[in-house]
């Protein structure tokens, strides 16, 4: 998208109308670099997974959190989603990516909790004992 030149609609007989779509082509220009910085920033985290992994998901709250994440994928569905190479329909691609960032949103959402959970608590626990001491 060519962007008008703002200096030209900002002079001070510059119809605000001109001034207007001079600012909706520089916002519309705006998201455009923003997404692009996005798909790069993603390309770059794709790389990096490539040399080193993320570490599998549940690995460590096993022992706090047994119920949660019971719907959440295996390590290796989403190795798949992100290295898949195999030319895919793209409606079915992007239909499996969002089936898999749901349930991985589901399970942020309890862990969202428990650490809410556990903040409160460490926060109770901590005024019981400055009830206790006297705010010592």
């Amino acid at each position: 998208m060519a962007i008008m030149s703002v200096r030209a609609a900002t002079g001070p007989s510059s119809d605000p109308l001109d001034r207007r779509a001079a600012r909706r082509s520089v916002r519309a220009e705006k998201a455009q670099l923003e997404r692009w910085r996005r798909l790069l920033r993603a390309r770059l985290d794709l790389a990096v997974a490539a040399f080193a992994p993320p570490e599998p998901l549940r690995s460590m709250t096993w022992d706090v959190l047994p119920e949660a994440g019971d719907d959440l994928p295996s390590t290796r569905e989403l190795s798949a989603a992100v290295t898949s190479v195999t030319p895919l329909d793209p409606v079915e691609l992007m239909t499996r990516l969002r089936h898999l960032d749901r349930r991985l949103a589901s399970y942020g959402a309890e862990l969202d909790a428990a650490l809410e959970a556990s903040t409160e608590r460490m926060l109770r626990q901590l005024a019981t004992r400055e009830g206790q001491h006297g705010g010592r």
